[in-house]
């Protein structure tokens, strides 16, 4: 779940449901409080794994940790931030892992394996393969995100060079 700067604690708790119990169990009229409720009782006879993106502040997490019951059978809550203070704050069983943005070089050989593998890129494509993974802004995961889209693609530069729009980022060359 990508939680980001602004969030709905609601909206939030309707997508956990939906993701733990089906789209059409999840009854939006419900109050905040009550899918709180519901979120818990579902993953408390469950052994569940949850990621929880991109969180920026101690409340997001006060808000979320009542909803995941530890009952000792290895359940797992994965929680990124940018901010250590928030990081030390929610860690409960172990101290945060810090980890570093990648440098550019660091990001195009990234990409490049992800998309290329053992086969090489033509220099045109590199070009513009630089140019997407620094849109990436030096983060692993959305480099591997991308990667996986752009393996999926032609690999030919017509179709890299518009793939920054399709990511939303503005078009350049």
């Amino acid at each position: 779940m990508l939680v980001s700067q602004v969030y709905s604690y609601k909206d939030l708790l309707l997508a956990l449901l939906r993701d733990a119990i089906g789209e059409g169990s999840v009854r939006r009229e419900l109050h905040a409080n009550e899918l709180a409720d519901m979120l818990r009782k579902t993953l408390l006879p469950r052994r569940y794994l949850i990621l929880v993106d991109d969180v920026w502040e101690n409340s997001v997490w006060d808000d979320l940790s009542g909803c995941f019951p530890d009952v000792n059978n290895r359940s797992r809550i994965i929680l990124t931030t940018r901010h250590h203070e928030v990081a030390k704050y929610a860690s409960v069983h172990s101290d945060p892992l810090h980890l570093r943005m990648f440098d550019e070089v660091e990001s195009w050989k990234l990409l490049e394996n992800k998309v290329f593998g053992e086969q090489s890129c033509s220099p045109l494509l590199k070009k513009v393969g630089l140019r997407i993974a620094k849109m990436c802004g030096q983060l692993p995961l959305s480099i591997v995100l991308v990667a996986g889209i752009l393996s999926e693609m032609e690999k030919e530069v017509e179709c890299w060079g518009t793939s920054g729009q399709q990511f939303g980022y503005p078009h350049s060359q």
